[in-house]
């Protein structure tokens, strides 16, 4: 175990090397600015008490993606569990009207397709990545991308309507 003034440094080194990613990645997943701070908060911690040491900064900065989707992951059962999620904070994260537009849009995708589309295309991970990142199959990523492709598209244009009429 690592004494605690080195664990300390550790995370904050990573905190500032992988810290927006995380909470971007908390945030698409979650929808909500406090609990992406939680999560990425408790994956600090998480990391603080990994004791092991990495094979690399892929396998770190891969070790740390994966625990800040599993802890989203719980935040979304429990929430199931217990409805009080709300969305309407993430406007604010967008630049412009356009982002703020998408940003919206994907959110209204179930979190299975927007964690898969988050992974791929805004992360820039492969298929293969995104997959084990989902703990699913390639065939299984494959399709819940086109799938999310499929139905984002149909959001932007149902949003892109109802732009029109206003």
């Amino acid at each position: 175990m690592k004494p605690y003034d080195q664990a300390c440094r550790e995370a904050e080194d990573i905190f500032f090397r992988y810290g927006n990613m995380l909470y971007r990645i908390a945030v698409v997943m979650l929808g909500s600015s406090h609990d992406a701070e939680d999560v990425v908060q408790d994956t600090l911690i998480r990391y603080m008490e990994h004791g092991k040491p990495f094979r690399d900064k892929n396998h770190e900065k891969a070790w740390l993606v994966r625990v800040t989707v599993n802890l989203c992951k719980n935040r979304l059962l429990f929430a199931r569990r217990h409805p009080q999620v709300e969305y309407s904070e993430l406007a604010e994260y967008g630049q412009d009207q356009k982002d703020s537009c998408l940003m919206e849009c994907l959110m209204k995708l179930p979190w299975t397709y927007r964690a898969a589309l988050l992974l791929h295309y805004i992360m820039g991970y492969s298929v293969r990545e995104t997959a084990q990142f989902l703990r699913i199959t390639e065939a299984a990523a494959k399709k819940r991308l086109e799938r999310g492709r499929k139905r984002f598209r149909e959001i932007m244009e149902q949003e892109g309507a109802a732009e029109h009429d206003r």
